[in-house]
């Protein structure tokens, strides 16, 4: 495990109003006086109410990155593909009226590279799907069901792509599920509840009847703030000021960028530790214990092949003793979303 400098979550992170939070992702990152770029998940660009708030709570140069969102909307949303311009333009519209401004064109410049990137971006977008079956396994397994845990246990054995903010979320998942009454220090709920709403299916809000490719788009879509910064980082992007997250996701906010923050070291790609500092001494080291049993040395960098070769592995590891309903929306995924752009590079 790595060894970093401690900032408390407390110390990063500001609430705003209507449930909103402003999270520094890196723990060993101090919050600073800006400037600062904001990177909004899906509901800070379609509901702007926080901005009401955001004034009395920084100073400094502000810009915002709504890059995740606008990947979001296209490839969940029919009618954004259908006048994606059209749509960023609603969208911005209260931003740019409390004064946020935009380069000429951007619009039509977000909308021409959706469109151009799409196969890479679904690729992109799905490359954990396959962890989030593995912790959905462990969370919703059926009483006397020990497989989900089994391939948890053995997953250090297998030649397998290696996510580790996602295995030591799975981590959590299987330590939790037996534990469901833990609370993370100073708060009131059970650390079990944040995780089992987030991987439950919502019927209402997303409209999610069964485990599907809809689901699975919309639980990674949920991670994206969390993990896909750094994939941005190692993909040539130049930050413009402090990273910042902007969400109103409970689980996001006050469970997952709580245990697993981010670090960023200079020259190095991002990477994911546990906080030990978020649960009482018994339950921390057990957590630990699990973690490091679990979490294999991270392999290096390999040919696409042989990536998707590792990724094949994993995707037949996650089905074993699965529902069909369950392998059935593992193999749509790969074949509609993973494998067309597996090889592309962004443009």
């Amino acid at each position: 495990m790595i060894s970093v400098a401690d900032i408390p979550y407390e110390n990063r992170i500001i609430n705003l109003r209507d449930g909103y939070a402003m999270v520094w992702p890196f723990r060993n990152l101090e919050k600073g006086q800006g400037p600062y770029e904001l990177f909004l998940d899906n509901n800070a660009v379609v509901r702007s109410e926080w901005l009401r708030g955001l004034k009395l709570k920084v100073t400094g140069g502000i810009a915002l990155n709504p890059t995740l969102a606008w990947v979001e909307q296209w490839l969940s949303n029919a009618s954004f593909r259908d006048n994606a311009e059209g749509r960023i333009n609603d969208f911005l519209a209260p931003f740019i009226a409390e004064g946020f401004c935009f380069p000429v064109g951007y619009a039509r410049a977000q909308a021409r590279s959706l469109e151009s990137n799409e196969r890479a971006w679904k690729t992109q977008w799905m490359l954990v799907y396959l962890y989030v079956v593995l912790l959905y396994r462990i969370v919703k397994a059926r009483k006397g069901d020990s497989i989900p845990a089994k391939l948890l246990a053995e997953l250090r054995s297998q030649d397998v792509p290696i996510f580790s903010g996602c295995i030591m979320l799975c981590c959590l998942g299987s330590y939790l599920r037996k534990n469901q009454k833990v609370r993370l220090v100073g708060d009131d709920n059970s650390a079990y509840s944040y995780l089992n709403s987030f991987i439950s299916l919502h019927g209402s809000g997303k409209g999610e009847s069964q485990f599907d490719e809809n689901y699975l788009r919309n639980r990674v879509g949920d991670l994206s703030l969390w993990y896909a910064l750094g994939s941005l980082l190692q993909n040539g992007f130049r930050p413009a000021g402090e990273s910042v997250l902007i969400t109103q996701d409970k689980a996001l906010s006050k469970f997952i960028l709580r245990c697993l923050p981010g670090v960023q070291i200079s020259g190095l790609p991002m990477a994911f530790t546990f906080d030990e500092r978020v649960f009482d001494d018994e339950h921390r080291d057990a957590i630990i214990e699990q973690i490091e049993a679990v979490v294999p040395t991270v392999s290096p960098t390999q040919t696409r092949q042989k990536q998707l070769e590792r990724m094949s592995s994993l995707r037949d590891y996650v089905k074993r003793g699965a529902d069909q309903e369950l392998v059935e929306a593992v193999d749509r995924v790969w074949e509609e979303w993973l494998t067309p752009g597996f090889n592309l590079s962004f443009q």
